[in-house]
């Protein structure tokens, strides 16, 4: 399939699976979803349609092949891990590669994608359920931010992210020992996902102006001193040394995102005034609030970090909750509809730009290609 075709086919599977999720209206708190030994009508179609969606998602990731920036580069760590070789990835990938290449009685990897394929939307769609104020939107911002597509690279991590946005609630509820359970589960795959534990924890908490302060300060400390920084880094991630990641610096276009959702914050804390801190729904879009600055601050002062992106990731992924919070919340009717327009034309614009810059190296994500009719596969000895 060409460019331009797998362009359409981003396009179409977006526009489809977007339409399903405004068709979801997901019962109210209390609200029963059984009666008479019957679920109701409402929570059958809502079954029906995420279902749909999970389909569709799942069949676009599990028959992909070579797509990616990294899609080879899994299949030979896969091989390394399943034959004893020398792999820097975590105990969780190397033992469920070497499960699933026992049971298949051979190295097939494109197994190992559709494993992770189907529990990384899992979480993704299961968080977006119960915890959403609003699932359509949530999942309107999840396609056109380019995260689902982004899911096509660096399988380990992005399973990482799903389980990190699962986990939220937990913190939220003070629910430590879910929220840690769930976090050391995702640390078997990629072990960056442990920086979110003190971290989603500090952000429940308010932070007070000189707190900001504080932290900006020693941003900007790290920042000068990013040599120092930088070189402790590799300690944690020697596998980042004499690497094109070193090159990597955090994306302009995320991190106009990551300002621009900032911004929107910002202007709903003053529009709504001192009123805001009595809503019982105040400390969680704060959390998100606070989460959203530390994205800002990882890519702006921390852009000499490689693969800085991630790091900001498992803050700014929070904006699929924020954002739809801000939008039922806007009182005045006029202006609910002109920021939701706003916001929607926002997010088209930057998927076309996201697609538009799909094909290029780094990103792999174009033209579209799966086994199906792909004859050649990678093989080791």
């Amino acid at each position: 399939m060409g460019r331009m075709g797998s362009t359409l086919l981003y396009l179409l599977t977006a526009v489809v699976t977007c339409a399903a999720a405004c068709r979801i209206q997901l019962a109210a708190k209390g609200e029963a979803l059984w009666v008479g030994g019957q679920r109701t009508r409402r929570s059958f179609q809502n079954r029906l349609y995420i279902t749909g969606i999970f389909v569709i998602l799942f069949l676009l990731m599990a028959i992909r092949f070579d797509i990616g920036n990294d899609y080879r580069q899994y299949t030979q760590t896969a091989h390394e891990a399943y034959v004893g070789g020398y792999v820097v990835t975590e105990i969780g990938f190397n033992w469920l590669v070497r499960v699933l290449y026992w049971v298949a009685g051979g190295e097939y990897y494109e197994l190992v994608f559709a494993v992770f394929a189907f529990v990384t939307l899992l979480f993704f769609l299961r968080a977006f359920a119960r915890q959403s104020v609003d699932f359509s939107q949530t999942f309107f911002l999840f396609m056109t931010f380019g995260l689902y597509f982004q899911t096509f690279n660096t399988v380990r991590y992005y399973l990482a992210l799903a389980i990190a946005l699962y986990s939220m609630k937990y913190v939220l509820e003070k629910n430590y020992i879910s929220f840690v359970f769930w976090i050391l589960t995702a640390s078997l795959f990629h072990k960056s996902v442990l920086l979110v534990i003190p971290v989603y924890w500090i952000c429940t908490f308010l932070w007070k102006g000189w707190h900001i302060i504080a932290g900006l300060l020693a941003c900007t400390v790290c920042f000068l001193g990013k040599g120092l920084v930088l070189k402790l880094a590799l300690v944690l991630y020697p596998s980042y040394k004499n690497t094109v990641y070193l090159e990597e610096g955090s994306s302009l276009v995320s991190g106009l995102r990551i300002l621009a959702v900032m911004g929107l914050y910002l202007w709903f804390i003053v529009y709504t005034g001192e009123r805001i801190r009595e809503k019982e729904w105040y400390r969680e879009l704060r959390f998100y609030g606070q989460l959203n600055l530390l994205a800002f601050a990882a890519s702006t002062f921390f852009s000499f970090l490689p693969v800085v992106t991630r790091i900001a990731y498992y803050f700014g992924i929070s904006q699929l909750f924020m954002i739809p919070l801000i939008i039922k919340n806007i009182e005045d009717e006029r202006i609910w509809k002109r920021v939701t327009m706003i916001i929607f034309c926002v997010c088209i614009v930057y998927f076309l730009v996201f697609l538009l810059r799909a094909h290029q190296e780094g990103v792999g994500l174009l033209p579209y290609k799966s086994w199906l009719f792909e004859p050649q596969r990678y093989t080791y000895k």
